[in-house]
């Protein structure tokens, strides 16, 4: 019964990501035969410019083994993509089973019924290992729907191997989760955790090309993932790896588990002790408490800081990349065709907007998403109920929030443009001051664009606002990867905030998508607005 439950609060995340594995996997090898052509040579020729090019972007993602086979080609560009993918659900799903329904009263009548703490825990990680089971076979059927069976033949066992691969770095995240939100406030629980798995994902990703981060890469899952490539002819499957993916599900798991059993509900196993005070009756003095916009930002201070040093952090890295990237690459004349491609007028200039850009989009995403999530969990932990009760009007914390969100974006951005731009500067890049302010300014609408849509989807189920935000960034992102494979048309594309971003660093910004981007902020924030007034606070 109690993993039936659990099974039932997940059934959003088993149904939105399993859907989408399922298609990632059928685009990815059907688009195979779209761009490597059906001859031998074609395919030998094809394979060679990948491997050339994928090379030059380690730091991004693992070099492929054998692209020239449909393997090869779907083991990098669909099982690549879903160690990203499996994460964030890993993440979503371990915020909203531990805090989540700790902040909505959840957690507190299922251990009032007689349920024991560790048998809550172990039934909610049984329900997510089951939902990834169900979501690795969507995606090995994706494959095989996909692939010309009459002239390719992908081994079942291979298959098998890489949904294990996927199962055990779902684990593993989906644990480390759990222990993190038992070590944090709730409130910060989402940012943190995620936190975590960013930075694991990046020593993985940057450890292939800088030395400083090399060493370090056996302390992130995603280093263990990478260790196999069984989908790829001659890829090899460490088993040792998918042990040690296992071993750290199972050690983080036990160690959430004690965390959960020694905290009190609604607080952290790691709190400060602060000493003893007086009963305070009055109202805080501090004056940012007072003050619209003022306030949310100061309630999100820390947060704000992490996300700007880090994202000014990041965009120095990228731009020491950027040379060490671009330069081998003009020597390789059978890459200039995927060189024209993403480059548009100065090559070096160009070329750090199409990394960076591409890069931060899916950060300031994050970002935004992580505020919709707060939001969520204010409508039912009574936060948005005393906050109405000062009096403020629904419209008008709409719009604070809005406010708010547009502040942080554009405190990140400002700052880390400002880091990219003197880097460039040190390193002899001439970028445009004002294409660069233009550019970084425009991801404060492309962010404020994923929250418009998730306040009106948190109106209508709050539970799964934050899986299926994460799951629309995927998708939106795999539209502009897999959209020209199939000649799609511009106004499927055009759906996707990514295409309507385009690359302003090189080509200035593209009025039409900026427009498309803020008619649907001001829907978006209008509807949230108008479907807040007519429903009831929690429900």
């Amino acid at each position: 019964m109690l993993f039936r439950f659990a099974l039932r609060q997940g059934r959003w995340g088993l149904a939105g990501f399993s859907l989408l594995a399922f298609l990632l996997a059928l685009l990815q090898s059907a688009g195979f035969y779209q761009v490597a052509g059906h001859t031998a040579a074609e395919r030998a020729a094809f394979g060679k410019s990948i491997a050339l090019l994928a090379a030059q972007f380690t730091v991004i993602v693992p070099a492929p083994l054998r692209p020239d086979t449909v393997g090869g080609y779907v083991q990098w560009r669909a099982y690549g993509f879903f160690a990203i993918v499996f994460a964030i659900w890993a993440l979503a799903s371990g915020v909203g089973a531990s805090r989540g329904d700790e902040e909505r009263g959840l957690v507190e009548a299922t251990l009032a019924a007689g349920v024991s703490r560790a048998d809550a825990l172990i039934a909610r990680f049984a329900a997510f290992t089951a939902s990834v089971i169900v979501a690795a076979a969507a995606g090995a059927a994706g494959v095989y729907a996909g692939t010309d069976r009459l002239h390719d033949w992908i081994d079942p066992g291979s298959v098998a191997a890489a949904s294990l691969l996927l199962l055990g770095l779902a684990l593993t995240c989906y644990a480390m989760t759990l222990l993190v939100c038992q070590l944090t406030p709730a409130r910060m629980a989402t940012a943190l955790a995620g936190g975590v798995l960013l930075v694991l994902f990046l020593v993985n990703s940057l450890g292939r090309s800088l030395d400083l981060l090399r060493g370090w890469r056996w302390l992130s899952p995603f280093y263990y993932y990478d260790l196999s490539r069984p989908l790829a002819p001659g890829g090899a499957i460490d088993v040792r790896a998918i042990e040690v993916l296992l071993v750290i599900a199972i050690v983080a798991g036990l160690a959430a588990a004690i965390a959960f059993s020694y905290r009190d509900l609604g607080s952290p196993l790691l709190a400060l002790r602060l000493r003893a005070h007086g009963v305070i009756r009055e109202p805080s003095r501090v004056v940012w408490w007072r003050i619209p916009v003022a306030r949310g930002l100061y309630d999100r201070r820390a947060g704000l800081i992490a996300w700007t040093v880090g994202m000014a952090a990041l965009a120095v890295v990228f731009v020491l990349l950027t040379k060490s990237i671009v330069q081998p690459m003009l020597g390789i004349s059978s890459l200039a065709p995927y060189f024209r491609a993403i480059i548009h007028g100065e090559i070096y200039p160009s070329f750090l907007g199409f990394i960076w850009f591409g890069f931060a989009e899916l950060l300031f995403a994050g970002y935004a998403i992580t505020h919709v999530a707060r939001w969520s969990a204010e409508d039912s932990d009574g936060r948005l109920e005393l906050t109405l009760g000062n009096p403020i009007s629904r419209t008008a914390v709409i719009i604070e929030r809005a406010l708010v969100l547009v502040a942080g974006l554009a405190f990140i951005a400002t700052v880390s443009a400002a880091a990219l731009g003197v880097e460039s500067q040190a390193q002899a890049i001439d970028v445009s001051t004002r294409k660069l302010v233009e550019a970084s300014l425009l991801l404060v609408p492309f962010g404020l664009f994923f929250a418009a849509i998730g306040a009106v989807m948190a109106a209508f189920i709050p539970r799964a606002t934050v899986g299926l935000m994460a799951g629309f960034a995927i998708a939106s992102y795999f539209v502009t990867q897999v959209g020209p494979i199939f000649k799609w048309p511009d106004l499927v594309l055009d759906v996707s905030p990514f295409k309507l971003f385009g690359q302003p660093l090189a080509s200035g910004v593209d009025g039409a998508g900026l427009a498309i981007m803020v008619i649907v902020i001001v829907v978006g924030l209008g509807a949230s607005a108008l479907l807040l007034r007519r429903r009831d606070i929690g429900a």
